[in-house]
């Protein structure tokens, strides 16, 4: 399959250490047990769950597949497990379904002990239209109702659960959505409702090299059907940390003795399971101190703008005057956390960045009552008509093509995509902002030199780990809602001297002293205004680390 058809089908192939370990855990009671060890892998790729189940003892495997060439390829590898077939006829005991797992009736399919496999990982952008409509159906049927914003792979499972008998299990791979997301959170609470109990396995490493979303097994042992947990229990899963795949096979048939309970309430964060005790003991310690409050009841969260073609827009201030548009034309502008290197953005930044042959000013032509330059707008349209701009998608989609929508500005900027650290940046530019970044306003009466700095503390630090989400590479991301939940102090007293704390912050980070810059911060605003003690301020940097060098590691 090419990386593109690749993609669209959400088809990312399992380690066969993972598969070992699903197919040996799910196979291995009902075995025990005398069961007959029914599989069905709903999105059976290259067959090598299905294999691996019938080399286990499985009596009878089921396959669906869209892709033609993964049916191919599971009836090629099954054949060399001594079982041929022919469509959709059972020989033996093995069946594959060449089509859409969501047109599979389960009314047509007898029950099966174990659903196995790795569902299709489609992004929501691109889990759309017929197909996504069928999806919500499938997992409307069994009783959730999930969003629009739904990658393809929650429905998936729960159109599975009906495939299950009483008492069955699901042995699958999932990406770490479920645990970070509205919709993984209540896909797994509806599988809480009907499983006996469940694990969920993370690793310190992905085990899919390609992917860029983080990947952990999930294991639902015993479906008891759709029955609300009773008020007595609190809904929880096991979670058990790895290093990497290789671990597995150390965990056994009875992986939660490895692992300890995690709550689900709308108050709990997957990161948080990563903490050791006293670390989590002084973060939850932290967040209800009275002078600590989320970031929204300080300051609104804005969107930045999107040009549809960013070399084109984006132009220094030398290159406008050679070509002799109106220098009144271009306004500062922040491209992206590569543009934030201080505690401030001014305009000496736009010209230093600019000198370094990065052009940091937008051009917003205008032709109103206001300002008329008819030839210069002229010029500007044939220039981007030759290079084919107005073509561009998010060009040909707006009217007129060539003015840029979505001009805001902001007291402060932060990191949308952040690397290895966060950055939080006072708009002394009066700059507009891609949509790389975010913006805050401020409500009245907030210094913005005072919310930039305690962001930069190593308790907002944590709660941006602990909030955002991770990719591939490291990259945290952080989207408005979640931005808004970021945890800020706000001392009733300003540090002494705010501007001379400020400017001895702004000069650290600009020398790359990124970690002398925190400690700083903390002792003004955390240990000063606070009231923190040390050995509390010390779990939470720690803390802060741990979270930070299991995501960059990745």
């Amino acid at each position: 399959m090419d990386e593109e058809r690749r993609k669209a089908l959400g088809a990312f192939y399992t380690d066969e250490e993972v598969v070992r370990f699903l197919v040996n855990w799910s196979l291995v009671r009902w075995q025990v047990d005398g069961g007959q060890g029914e599989v069905l892998d709903p999105s059976c790729g290259d067959g090598r769950f299905l294999a691996a189940a019938l080399r286990q003892g499985a009596v009878r495997v089921v396959g669906c597949d869209l892709a033609e060439e993964a049916v191919a390829a599971t009836r090629e590898r099954l054949k060399t497990n001594g079982k041929e077939t022919n469509g959709r006829e059972t020989q033996g005991h093995v069946e594959i379904l060449a089509c859409d797992f969501f047109d599979v009736d389960p009314r047509k399919i007898a029950p099966v002990a174990t659903v196995l496999g790795n569902p299709p990982y489609i992004r929501y952008q691109r889990f759309a239209g017929e197909q996504r409509r069928r999806a919500l159906a499938a997992a409307r049927s069994v009783g959730v109702e999930l969003t629009r914003l739904t990658s393809s792979w929650a429905p998936f499972l729960l159109h599975a659960l009906r495939f299950l008998r009483p008492g069955g299990d699901l042995a699958v791979v999932v990406p770490g959505e479920i645990l970070r997301t509205r919709y993984g959170r209540d896909t797994l609470s509806a599988l809480v409702d009907r499983f006996a109990r469940i694990c969920l396995v993370v690793f310190e490493r992905n085990f899919f090299e390609d992917a860029q979303e983080e990947a952990c097994l999930l294991l639902a042992r015993g479906l008891r059907g759709a029955q609300p947990m009773p008020a007595s229990l609190t809904a929880s899963v096991n979670l058990v940390s790895l290093e990497s795949t290789r671990d597995l096979a150390a965990l056994g048939s009875s992986p939660e003795d490895h692992g300890r309970l995690i709550r689900l309430d709308p108050e709990t964060r997957f990161a948080e399971a990563f903490l050791p005790a006293p670390e989590r003991h002084g973060w939850q310690m932290a967040k209800r101190h009275p002078l600590v409050r989320p970031l929204s009841e300080i300051a609104q969260v804005t969107n930045g703008y999107v040009t549809g073609a960013n070399n084109f827009f984006h132009r220094s201030r030398a290159a406008i005057q050679a070509a002799g548009y109106p220098l009144r034309w271009l306004h500062p502008a922040a491209r992206g956390s590569k543009s934030l290197s201080g505690l401030f953005f001014g305009l000496s930044d736009v010209d230093r960045l600019e000198n370094a042959g990065r052009p940091h000013h937008l051009f917003v032509p205008r032709h109103d009552l206001f300002d008329q330059d008819p030839e210069a707008l002229a010029q500007f349209v044939a220039e981007g008509e030759a290079e084919g701009i107005h073509e561009r998608f998010k060009c040909r989609v707006r009217s007129p093509w060539w003015a840029v929508p979505g001009l805001q500005r902001a007291d402060i900027l932060v990191s949308y995509m952040i690397g290895r650290q966060p950055r939080a940046v006072v708009n002394r530019a009066d700059a507009f902002y891609t949509n790389s970044l975010h913006g805050l306003r401020l409500k009245p009466g907030i210094e913005p030199e005072l919310l930039a700095m305690t962001l930069h503390s190593s308790l907002s630090l944590l709660s941006f780990e602990i909030e955002g989400r991770t990719y591939g590479g490291g990259v945290l991301k952080l989207e408005p809602r979640e931005l808004d939940r970021v945890l800020v102090a706000w001392p009733r007293t300003p540090p002494e001297r705010l501007a001379a704390v400020a400017t001895r912050v702004d000069g650290l980070l600009r020398d790359g002293l990124y970690n002398d810059a925190v400690d700083l911060v903390d002792e003004k605003v955390l240990t000063q205004g606070l009231g923190m003690n040390g050995e509390r301020l010390k779990r939470l940097q720690r803390a802060r680390r741990r979270l930070m060098e299991r995501r960059t590691r990745r």
